[in-house]
């Protein structure tokens, strides 16, 4: 066990949150279980509670777990592979499938997956989130991204950051979009359920452009581009507009699993400049059945 000590300059926020800011490459919801387990203490005091607030001048104290006390199993679980080099992995991440373990030995997870198929990955999140830099929600299907070496990682993380990569996604919502539009509407935790995203004055800026592609029957088929990176956010700016993703009860699907299983969200393009040689790469991902199925039911037919 690791014991490192923290002086806090800047604070009054649940200790969870501050130790997620200050060490992002770990899960919230790890570190808030590692606060659980009394592995973090406040001023000397053994903490227990996640929502214990920090504040400038106080001391923490956190007792790290040995690298060999985190350990990811590997596991043997599709991966569709796009495309692959000395410094990235692209895939078509399966629906359902969660991105990275947030506790150890937990499966089913790509990086449980890439483990398995001994894919090298950069070091970097290690070793819950090794080359992970972007995340996709775990029901939401589509392309995605990883680092095998330490300089893709440094340089995707950045390129992320500072809205260098250029996505689009696919939608079917409920509710029938005829125009073309940006939705510009910030976002912060909601009071009421901190699972969800809601409008706050005092959130981070967010900005999602929406074409709708095929409208029929109360449904509407929409390419959506978001130009920042918000969490959850193409799920809470649908629902905002009236028109939430089908299947995607937390943001207000009236129509629920009884015609989609999961949230019909699928990540569909990728571009950005290779981490190593710096050309320009734009990549797509093919819809899964149950969306594709979904579209020929609907939109398709005659």
């Amino acid at each position: 066990m690791r014991r490192e000590k923290i002086l806090v300059y800047e604070g009054f926020q649940r200790v969870d949150a501050w130790l997620h800011q200050h060490f992002p490459q770990l899960s919230r919801s790890f570190l808030a279980r590692m606060v659980r387990e009394g592995r973090v203490r406040l001023n000397k005091a053994v903490l227990r509670k996640p929502s214990t607030v920090v504040r400038p001048g106080d001391l923490l104290e956190i007792f790290w777990p040995q690298e060999s006390d985190l350990f990811v199993p590997p596991e043997p679980l599709p991966v569709d592979c796009i495309y692959e080099d000395d410094h990235v992995f692209l895939l078509n991440k399966r629906p359902h499938m969660a991105v990275h373990p947030v506790s150890p030995f937990q499966t089913g997870t790509l990086v449980n997956a890439l483990l398995y198929l001994r894919v090298p990955l950069a070091q970097y999140g290690a070793p819950l989130r090794p080359g992970i830099v972007h995340r996709l929600d775990k029901e939401t299907s589509g392309i995605m991204v990883v680092a095998k070496s330490d300089l893709a990682y440094v340089e995707l993380v950045r390129a992320f950051k500072n809205r260098e990569v250029y996505k689009e996604y696919l939608a079917i919502v409920e509710g029938e979009v005829q125009e073309a539009s940006t939705i510009s509407l910030s976002l912060g935790r909601d009071r009421k359920n901190p699972l969800r995203m809601t409008a706050r004055k005092e959130g981070k800026a967010a900005i999602t452009e929406i074409v709708p592609l095929a409208v029929r029957d109360g449904f509407s088929l929409l390419l959506v581009r978001p130009r920042t990176g918000r969490t959850h956010q193409i799920r809470a700016h649908l629902s905002l507009l009236g028109t939430p993703i089908l299947g995607d009860v937390l943001y207000g699907s009236q129509r629920g699993r009884s015609l989609f299983p999961r949230c019909a969200l699928h990540a569909f393009t990728l571009a950005f400049r290779h981490p190593a040689s710096g050309r320009w790469m734009t990549f797509a991902a093919s819809l899964p059945l149950d969306m594709r199925e979904f579209v020929a039911h609907v939109f398709q037919r005659s």
